[in-house]
């Protein structure tokens, strides 16, 4: 009998610490956020998330919020452990997951926290002055078109390798044309675009974001649609056929078809699970904070937050802990 008794307080402690766990972090905790470059939506994202969490975290605690790689460098800082949390788009995620397009090898550290974060299309930007209206015109005439793009190995970048090629064009076909391809910052893109430096800017955007906003008042922009025929070639990497609605921009005022995809937060599946518990309850208890931050989180659905399952990153045990306890998921 004694003996029952025993294991049954054993198990009555493992219960109870179970249960108490998430709200029991105090610790101090030093945490390395992998976003993109200053000026860029995901470094606000990431600066917007470190003041909420500064607030609910042990005191003591720090964020260093890492202002680069992007989209798809930061798996490779998750895999190298060079940060602990980051950024990444839905299908740079499943690529990083399954070793597949930017990823040589299959990234095993990566553990899903927040998925849905916003709705992020990829754009073709064309300053009006280039006279580029088509990129199948580009590509058929074979114009000295001046490209720029985010930073090598981010997303964006990847993004219009891949949509070059769509079109029929490849990197070194544009410079051969007389063209350029630049892969570069943020503030860089815009500037050269806004001074006439560059004729074209393939990022992808959230609808209003930041810096297009900024540039599309001062330079006159045209939004390039896609077919159904580009976008089913893109398809198959990853990316969903959506619209970015009208009057997103200054000067777009229709629907522009294009592909896009969500952001999501990912830690490292060695991240302590009262941290990810804690990271993630935080994030879906504070939309409000987070709409006044940054208007693409206004497309954030906290009941949709947990579905990593759609391309097959697992979930933090942490994570996976609050939206059981909030009744999401069995």
């Amino acid at each position: 009998m004694k003996k029952i008794a025993g294991i049954l307080f054993v198990l009555f402690l493992v219960v109870f610490s179970a249960s108490a766990w998430p709200q029991e972090l105090k610790t101090p905790v030093h945490l390395r956020v992998a976003s993109l470059d200053l000026g860029s939506a995901w470094y606000v994202y990431a600066a917007t998330f470190a003041n909420l969490w500064r607030a609910s975290l042990p005191k003591g605690s720090t964020i260093d919020v890492l202002p680069f790689a992007g989209g798809v460098g930061n798996a490779l800082l998750l895999d190298k452990g060079d940060a602990d949390v980051g950024l990444l788009f839905s299908t740079t995620a499943k690529w990083a997951v399954q070793g597949k397009v930017a990823y040589p090898k299959k990234i095993d550290v990566i553990t899903g926290l927040v998925s849905g974060l916003d709705k992020y299309y990829v754009a073709v930007m064309a300053t009006k002055r280039s006279g580029v209206t088509s990129l199948t015109e580009v590509a058929k005439k074979k114009m000295p078109v001046r490209f720029v793009a985010q930073p090598m190995g981010s997303a964006s970048e990847v993004s219009m390798k891949l949509i070059l090629e769509a079109y029929g064009m490849t990197y070194e076909d544009i410079k051969s044309w007389g063209g350029a391809v630049t892969p570069t910052s943020t503030g860089v893109a815009q500037a050269q675009m806004a001074d006439g430096k560059a004729d074209v800017w393939i990022n992808v955007v959230t609808a209003g974001h930041p810096s297009i906003s900024e540039l599309a008042i001062s330079t006159e922009l045209v939004f390039l649609p896609m077919s159904d025929d580009i976008v089913q070639k893109l398809v198959p990497y990853g990316y969903k056929k959506t619209s970015l609605p009208a009057k997103s921009f200054k000067g777009q005022d229709k629907d522009v078809p294009l592909v896009g995809w969500p952001t999501v937060l990912v830690g490292q599946k060695d991240l302590p699970p009262e941290v990810a518990y804690l990271l993630t309850k935080t994030l879906m208890e504070n939309k409000d904070k987070m709409v006044k931050a940054h208007a693409g989180f206004k497309d954030f659905m906290p009941e949709e937050a947990w579905r990593f399952d759609v391309f097959g990153v697992p979930l933090h045990p942490g994570a996976a802990r609050y939206y059981r306890d909030k009744g999401m998921m069995k």
